[in-house]
């Protein structure tokens, strides 16, 4: 070695012992770049998904029908965390739950391990503190504070949050919230980052929607449909009240029904809605379809027929009202109910005419409130009808409609004789604030005013005499119609059990509701099975309610005259023209063929009796006045 060398070793010792620790802390530097912090390369972002709230349904008036519950789940990296002691009692404050549970499961050995499944507690603070060993993800729970009340309506959602039954599943794209992202940086060692300028989207909740349903409404039919049942011994029922001036339906109950919130503790079948799917017979409350024909027909509600049961119907079969009568003046067989009279009329204006009113109703044909679950119904036609047909349609047997189609045929009448389509989806709110309002339907002219007006105080005559007396409403001029059908049982016509509805509206004056019920067997050994006994009372209850809590029915109501229900109303427009006619000889000939006769004549019969005629009132040649009544007198002879 040199002089030099030794002179400056101890020198050039320290120079490269600096060069080597300025390497070192390059290498150092460069490993922390390129492995540990990575944070310019794919693998040192993270980038963590933003669920947004699905929206939420409401009624009419703004109350909700559905909820978001908030819930957290917490985990642990049991090997990340820097005080155990602390974020057990922090977490035990936060949550409630006892500290021994959390000891007891981070201390089982696993690196990962699960505090809480399901808890309402929001901790996620507690992360900010322990960012690298605990984890708080939020998620979110369908809830359905009304339980039952609007299941089959609502319907409700799977695990994942997306709908499957109901207006849940048809209306879901609109109700799906739009998920966000955020970013976030983590080092080599999985170590959180903090960067406040890395880019967020935020989420976007879901549209809510409004519904025509109004709660208050839906909880009166339920509570009323069920008292009902239980009264009448019924298997089932179904209740809908809608506006006939708008098509809009302001609740709908089907009963037995099921809760929402846990669908797999009931059967499938209950999350049906009913009045919207099943088919039934309508019985009598089809009578408004042979009423409707006659009017458009020019007969005359005043035009009289012989009812006088039983009558033989070419002889298939022997027809029989419930309440026997001799003669009935056209409103009248409404109001009573007359199946004898019913299937007269039709007779005397034939297939074509029943067929055409009745297609014009919506009978046989989708209302178009929901095309992918609502059946078209059955209604055949006439040259598909048997000779048996017109004593079975025209007082609503082989004939099939939803409770729905009923209803709107109704409803036509009440709103002036326009069919319109119906609707439960007032208005879509987005999360732009954009709302898409629902199009008022076209309305198609099935029935003249005038008819319609008719055939309304027809109605409110069936209430205020005839079969649906037990729905009158004190102070309110209600229209409607009773209805009994037998329910087809393997391919028989059953003699124990029926279907019992009741429709009807108010105030006459100006139809601001509509509400049909409809029980499913009521008890036929305490004779319950009839529509004026078990549905009536129903709808005369409801709106009792109803009235008591919507001051807007009774303000709608003070601003319209009250019309009274007169005859003379319905025939002011009509002239009469003074004609003569003569009494025919009648004695010796069947009450069929007088009653015939008479008819043909213009004069008006009055039979007692059955057989053959042997007394008239009126001499046989005698000129009289056209829609004279004639006394007719009938025995049976050997």
């Amino acid at each position: 070695m040199t002089k030099n060398y030794i002179k400056f070793k101890n020198r050039i010792i320290f120079v490269h012992i600096a060069i080597m620790l300025i390497w070192i802390g390059f290498g150092v530097r460069l490993f922390n770049i390129q492995i540990i912090n990575r944070l310019n390369t794919p693998q040192g972002i993270k980038v963590e998904s933003i669920n947004g709230l699905r929206g939420n349904f409401y009624d009419v008036n703004g109350k909700n029908l559905t909820q978001n519950l908030t819930f957290y789940r917490i985990g642990v990296h049991t090997k990340k965390i820097s005080n155990t002691e602390s974020l057990i009692n922090e977490l035990s404050s936060c949550t409630g739950t006892d500290k021994e549970v959390y000891i007891a499961k981070i201390n089982s050995g696993r690196d990962y391990v699960e505090l809480e499944k399901k808890t309402n507690k929001n901790c996620q603070q507690l992360q900010k503190k322990y960012p690298n060993a605990l984890i708080v993800k939020k998620s979110f729970k369908r809830y359905y504070p009304e339980d039952n009340l609007v299941s089959q309506i609502v319907g409700f959602t799977n695990i994942d949050d997306k709908g499957i039954s109901g207006l849940e599943a048809k209306y879901n794209k609109f109700l799906e919230p739009v998920s966000g992202s955020k970013l976030s940086k983590r080092n080599g060692l999985g170590v959180r980052i903090s960067d406040p300028t890395l880019p967020t989207e935020e989420a976007k909740n879901g549209a809510d929607i409004v519904l025509t349903i109004n709660k208050e409404y839906q909880a009166i039919l339920r509570d009323e449909l069920i008292l009902q049942m239980e009264k009448v011994g019924a298997k089932a029922s179904m209740g809908l009240i809608l506006n006939p001036q708008t098509g809009a339906i302001l609740s709908m109950v089907n009963l037995p029904d099921y809760n929402p919130n846990t669908p797999n503790d009931f059967d499938i079948e209950l999350q049906k809605n009913k009045i919207v799917t099943d088919l039934i017979e309508p019985g009598s409350t089809f009578k408004i379809v042979t009423m409707a024909a006659a009017l458009e027909s020019g007969i005359s509600l005043n035009d009289e027929y012989n009812v006088e049961g039983p009558y033989n119907f070419h002889n298939i079969k022997m027809i029989e009202d419930s309440e026997p009568h001799s003669v009935l003046n056209v409103k009248e067989i409404l109001a009573f109910s007359s199946n004898i009279g019913t299937i007269k009329i039709a007779e005397h204006l034939g297939k074509k005419s029943i067929y055409d009113q009745a297609r014009e109703f919506g009978f046989g044909s989708k209302t178009g409130f929901d095309s992918s679950t609502e059946p078209d119904g059955i209604f055949r036609e006439p040259s598909k009808w048997s000779l048996s047909s017109m004593h079975s349609i025209p007082i609503g047997y082989e004939v099939s409609a939803t409770p729905l189609q009923i209803a709107m045929s109704y409803a036509a009448i009440a709103n002036g004789g326009f069919m319109l389509k119906p609707y439960v989806v007032e208005k879509i709110e987005k999360h732009d604030d954009t709302i898409i309002e629902n199009q008022r339907n076209t309305k198609k002219r099935v029935l003249s005013q005038s008819n319609a007006e008719k055939l309304s105080l027809m109605l409110s005559h069936t209430v205020e005499n005839g079969s649906g007396k037990l729905a009158k409403v004190a102070g309110w001029n209600v229209a409607g119609k009773t209805g009994t059908s037998k329910k087809l049982i393997d391919g028989q016509y059953s003699e124990e059990e029926f279907i019992s509805s009741f429709i009807g509206f108010f105030p006459l004056e100006n139809p601001q509701l509509l509400c049909l019920i409809i029980l499913d067997s009521p008890d036929a050994s305490r004779n319950l099975h009839w529509g004026s006994m078990s549905s009536a009372p129903v709808f005369k209850s409801v709106m009792d309610r109803v009235i008591n809590i919507d001051k807007s029915i009774t303000i709608l109501r003070s601003k319209k005259e009250k019309l009274k229900n007169e005859p003379i109303l319905i025939q002011k427009n009509l002239e009469r023209k003074m004609e003569y006619v003569e009494m025919p000889n009648l004695i010796g000939k069947t009450v069929r063929d007088a009653f015939s006769e008479l008819n043909r004549a213009g004069i008006k019969p009055q039979i007692s009796g059955r057989g053959l005629i042997v007394s008239q009132s009126i001499e046989a040649g005698t000129k009289i006045e056209k829609k004279s009544i004639c006394i007719l007198k009938a025995e049976l002879k050997e």
